[in-house]
């Protein structure tokens, strides 16, 4: 039997144009070559870093999967970035690949009815069961960790109740899906200890980038995915007869590649309307600009300049203030779209009310690093990179009176963060940089350069 593994796709689609290698359309060219009695397994990783990824929210790989079609799939750690109502649309709008996260938890403490904790699949005429585990730290296994949308619950107890089930259910192999927070690092040893914990598992697959190649960990054999969708792991199973546990594993890494294989020509369609979807999304017209807006002109930021004022208007605060970290690109001159919106502003922060008395925001814009800064409805005055001094519109800061202002989130995050230990209130909108800019844009028909002055640089700048 042949189980195809593959993790960690960060949105591929297509194959490359340069190597020629990756994609869905390779992948279901490879599996259905394969003649042995086989199946298919994803460990996530299914939404991309991209205009196109943060639009679609991973349905684009979702559908891929049930086109190959997969066996199961396991949540992976980039996934759980999404809120839950996309994951749920990830497994409704595809019911055919179930998606399997068996410590996941919702912030209400129930499971996402939505999700599994297993699944059982059927190969060569066997009953192969399925589970996926999340694992945060292996250095600090069995630990509850409490993300943004979810918590993830101790892997032992939640992999012993899947385990358990599948045995009840029929199971006749038992495989366990393993996704490595990608932040951290499972070595060999990891994988011998917390198994040994375990009711018997025969075949642990992982999206760990460390291993190479598969080893014995007790009576369970633990081996790659092919990671980045660039390649898949083909794992032939030599099974008992009759009872069907492994004897033993031949592993082999496969590129994906299009020369050797070829593309399936309903995969490419199905990625071609996701793609012809984007395309047309992006490039809906939001605005004019009578002049570019550079990312950087010098000292200034005129990009940055014209974002600040959108916060600041959309909000009606006294003023804004923006990182420069936060803009990848300027604007152009004309017409402006959804593309370029997302290619200047890609990251999602969103928009923070803040309340700050006058000296303590003097205090936290020293803190920052002004230079690093574009302001709106402030002034800025640097020596020798350090701040001066900053006044409001009407002239100096008054110390004791409160400023309503308008930042990204990223402004806010840290608990060294002079801005949130300054804070008096703050409050997320929950409405994105670029939701706010495209709003500038829908309340006039064209804009012209913003007014400079903002920082005001003496000494050695």
């Amino acid at each position: 039997m042949v189980i195809f593994a593959t993790g960690r796709g960060g949105g591929t689609l297509n194959a490359d144009k340069a190597s020629g290698a990756g994609g869905f359309a390779v992948f279901k060219r490879l599996y259905d070559s394969e003649k042995k009695p086989k199946l298919a397994l994803d460990l996530g990783g299914w939404t991309a870093a991209t205009p196109e990824g943060r639009l679609q929210r991973g349905r684009p790989a979702a559908a891929c999967l049930a086109a190959v079609p997969y066996a199961a799939a396991g949540v992976g750690f980039d996934d759980l970035s999404l809120p839950p109502v996309d994951l749920q649309r990830l497994a409704e709008e595809q019911a055919v690949t179930p998606l399997l996260a068996a410590n996941l938890y919702l912030k209400s403490n129930k499971k996402p009815p939505f999700l599994r904790s297993y699944a059982l699949a059927q190969a060569g005429g066997r009953k192969i069961g399925v589970l996926s585990l999340a694992v945060n730290s292996p250095a600090k296994p069995n630990t509850p960790k409490h993300l943004p949308n979810y918590r993830l619950e101790k892997e032992s107890y939640e992999a012993e109740r899947a385990i358990r089930a599948l045995k009840e259910a029929g199971a006749q192999l038992t495989v366990l899906l393993l996704a490595v927070n990608p932040k951290e690092k499972a070595a060999p040893d990891y994988f011998k200890t917390f198994l040994a914990k375990l009711p018997r598992v025969d075949l642990v697959i992982t999206d760990e980038p460390t291993l190479k190649k598969p080893f014995r960990a007790g009576k369970t054999w633990v081996a790659p995915a092919g990671l980045g969708l660039t390649h898949a792991a083909r794992l032939t199973l030599t099974l008992e007869s009759p009872g069907g546990r492994v004897n033993g594993l031949s592993f082999k890494r496969i590129e994906l590649d299009a020369g050797k294989y070829g593309e399936d020509p309903g995969m490419l369609k199905v990625i071609a309307g996701y793609r012809g979807a984007a395309s047309a999304h992006f490039a809906k017209k939001v605005g004019v600009l009578k002049a570019p807006l550079p990312l950087r002109e010098g000292n200034l930021s005129p990009a940055a300049d014209f974002a600040a004022d959108c916060m600041r208007r959309w909000a009606r605060t006294n003023a804004a203030i923006i990182g420069l970290s936060e803009l990848a690109a300027g604007l152009p001159a004309g017409p402006v779209t959804l593309g370029d919106l997302h290619s200047a502003l890609p990251l999602d922060s969103s928009v923070v009310f803040v309340k700050i008395r006058g000296d303590d925001l003097e205090r936290a814009l020293a803190g920052l690093t002004p230079a690093e800064l574009s302001v709106s409805g402030l002034r800025l005055f640097l020596r020798d990179g350090a701040l001066e001094r900053a006044e409001g519109e009407n002239g100096p800061l008054t110390p004791g009176k409160v400023y309503h202002l308008a930042v990204p989130d990223s402004l806010v995050s840290g608990r060294e963060n002079p801005v949130l230990s300054s804070a008096m209130e703050f409050a997320n909108s929950k409405r994105s940089l670029r939701e706010v800019v495209g709003w500038c844009f829908s309340r006039q028909s064209s804009f012209a350069r913003p007014a400079g002055g903002r920082i005001i640089k003496a000494g050695n700048d």
